[in-house]
């Protein structure tokens, strides 16, 4: 069952995959954790459970875009946050509305009822991790 279970999730994981406008989905995942303010790459990289090496070159292509800046921290020069600027927080919207048509359209397959269910399944699983 276990199995079956990893199988199904990472199916459903791909189906949720790819690109939402200009954000890739790990870009996307980045970008929704800058909303809670400016953060440094170490923080990124733990509250996403990746590397500080893969939150960095994410971070490089994002600056590159325009959709963050890099600060220096004014207590401690040498720490460096991330926040999103106003471009990113644009395509954060637009990522969002795609990444929300996506999920919509997967759960168009199913009745109201097990959509209900579903969706209590998430929350749950949602406040245990």
């Amino acid at each position: 069952m276990e199995q079956d279970l990893a199988l199904l999730l990472i199916r459903f994981q791909d189906a949720l995959g790819g690109q939402y406008g200009r954000l890739s989905r790990p870009k996307l995942r980045l970008m929704v954790k800058l909303t809670e303010g400016p953060v440094s790459v170490s923080e990124l990289a733990e509250r996403l459970h990746i590397s500080s090496p893969a939150v960095s070159q994410m971070i490089d292509k994002l600056v590159d875009d325009g959709f963050v800046v890099r600060m220096s921290r004014e207590r401690d020069q040498r720490m460096v946050s991330v926040m999103i600027t106003p471009p990113g927080e644009e395509a954060l919207k637009g990522a969002l509305a795609a990444f929300r048509d996506r999920v919509e359209s997967l759960m168009a397959a199913l009745s109201p009822e097990e959509q209900a269910v579903f969706t209590d399944l998430l929350r749950t699983i949602g406040q245990v991790i």
